[in-house]
């Protein structure tokens, strides 16, 4: 992978020009089930009928090579061995049945490398295990020989709106969920590659963006045995505190929206395209060429000293600027939710062009005429903060009017909870934001994270801000295990007006297994 790196205040904006994906091969040979002769279509069969601790498989199919269909397209795979398990079965105290889903696969080809894909969302679906690349689809790990392993982390969505997250009306779920899903699934997966290639694997990887993010973060604090190398894309890992912003910023665009036919703010309408055209434009005006390069990028975030009031419209002027009410709530939103007293509840933003970008849109204020709003903001973050996060657990089919209408200091005491029968508050469970890494460290773990700068849910400021954590702890030691790359232009894990595709695997395998 060749990369352009930019220095702003010791981190690293990165922009890749060129990509590579040539992995190189782990030490050891490849293995074939329990020997040369054994079949492996009846090797995999065999694992259905194979014990697991805490769990059980519940089906183990040889898959022939071609295509499968996942969230990220339609994607190669080898012949591999497809199991699928579950993990610590129950009824929840909502009376409905849990259990830690999870789906491994064994390529024919084993590199002797194991892969924990990460997840996304509020999680409750299982992917299939290819790990395909947290930025770019192709090629994924499973094809490259990894064993790879997915989870639903303890729950399934179930059918509605509200299908997400009232799996947070039961404590163990909210656990298993948060992290204890982490130790089980990797070690369930250990078992059954042993079982079937009658070896270990020989390097293990965490990779995964939001929420994956969140969980590879998760566990190099919380266990830091499980994993070689993490890959971690813009990390949900204050996600309580990055919602409470995200419920200020909804508040910010429905007082500058137009109203819609059930008399409430049309949050969609807020800003329009060319609106944004208009701030992107001017904040590429200002800030640009401060690394030297007109390229239509803001390669110097820490530089950038843009202003929306430079961009809002002049006395009877209607064209190419935005209205000065609109220009000081993009001023509000990207200086960050403040309380009461003047403290940051979250982080400010930076000013980047990717927010004229449908990917930036559909968090904040979703499609212009939906109604009630299809910002993910006010449909997953909502639920997430109404019944996960808050305990007890607020929920409410009225989404919308939940955001517009509770406060956010109020909200964010319930975060911090702790009431009967829940044990542990929904900041401890979800939050991973202990700057201490150094069991993780001192095993020769590594850490290699990435962030767009256009990300319309994280702010890359909050990467900035724990990678300088650990500066401030490991010194000048860091870099050797902790590296932090922004991508300008990027969205949420990809897409906007960006170089968003690289192989951040196969940066990290070489890292850990060549020091390169």
């Amino acid at each position: 992978m060749r990369i352009i790196k930019h220095f702003v205040l010791g981190m690293t904006t990165l922009a890749v020009s060129s990509c590579s994906t040539n992995v190189p091969p782990a030490n050891v040979a490849t293995v074939a089930a329990t020997d040369a002769t054994t079949n492996l279509n009846e090797a995999c069969v065999m694992l259905a009928k194979s014990n697991i601790a805490g769990g059980r498989i519940t089906s183990a199919e040889w898959v022939a090579q071609g295509m499968v269909q996942s969230f990220e397209g339609s994607l190669p795979v080898p012949e591999h061995c497809k199991v699928q398990a579950k993990l610590n079965e129950r009824i929840g105290i909502d009376g409905k049945p849990y259990a830690i889903g999870m789906e491994l696969r064994l390529p024919k080809t084993w590199n002797g490398r194991f892969l924990f894909q990460g997840g996304g969302g509020t999680d409750g679906i299982l992917m299939p295990a290819l790990g395909a690349q947290t930025v770019g689809a192709s090629p994924n790990a499973l094809a490259q020989g990894f064993a790879v392993a997915a989870t639903d982390a303890g729950h399934r969505n179930e059918p509605g709106i509200t299908g997400s997250y009232l799996f947070g009306a039961d404590p163990q779920a909210r656990i298993d969920y948060g992290y204890n899903h982490l130790p089980l699934v990797r070690n369930a997966s250990f078992a059954m590659i042993e079982s079937f290639y009658r070896a270990r694997p020989k390097h293990s990887y965490f990779a995964g963006c939001s929420n994956g993010g969140r969980q590879g973060m998760m566990a190099s604090q919380r266990y830091p045995d499980l994993f070689d190398g993490i890959v971690v894309g813009a990390p949900a890992n204050r996600v309580t505190d990055a919602s409470l912003d995200a419920l200020t910023q909804t508040q910010i665009f429905a007082s500058i929206a137009p109203k819609g036919n059930d008399g409430r703010p049309l949050l969609g309408a807020a800003l329009s395209m060319a609106e944004l055209k208009t701030v992107a434009d001017g904040i590429l005006k200002s800030c640009d060429a401060l690394d030297g390069a007109t390229d239509g990028l803001v390669s110097h975030p820490a530089q950038c000293r843009f202003d929306p009031a430079s961009v809002q419209c002049a006395a009877g002027v209607t064209d190419n600027c935005i209205a000065p009410n609109k220009a000081e709530a993009i001023r509000k939103i990207f200086s960050g939710t403040k309380d009461s007293t003047g403290n940051a509840m979250y982080t400010s933003w930076p000013y980047d062009p990717g927010i004229n970008s449908p990917m930036w849109t559909m968090w904040k204020i979703g499609p212009p005429n939906a109604s009630p709003p299809q910002a993910i903001n006010t449909t997953l973050v909502a639920g997430a903060l109404s019944h996960v996060f808050s305990t007890p657990p607020q929920l409410t089919t009225d989404l919308y009017g939940f955001m517009l209408n509770t406060k956010v200091e109020t909200l964010r005491a319930n975060f911090d909870r702790v009431q009967a029968p829940f044990t542990q508050s929904g900041a401890h469970v979800v939050n991973a934001v202990s700057n201490d890494v150094t069991a993780f460290t001192q095993r020769g773990g590594k850490l290699l994270f990435f962030h767009g700068m256009a990300d319309g849910i994280f702010s890359p400021h909050d990467s900035i801000g724990y990678h300088n954590q650990l500066i401030a702890k490991y010194g000048s030691k860091t870099d050797s295990v902790a590296r932090l790359f922004l991508v300008p232009g990027m969205a949420h894990c990809g897409g906007g007006p960006a170089t968003d595709q690289f192989d951040a695997l196969g940066a990290v395998v070489q890292w850990v297994e060549k020091n390169a």
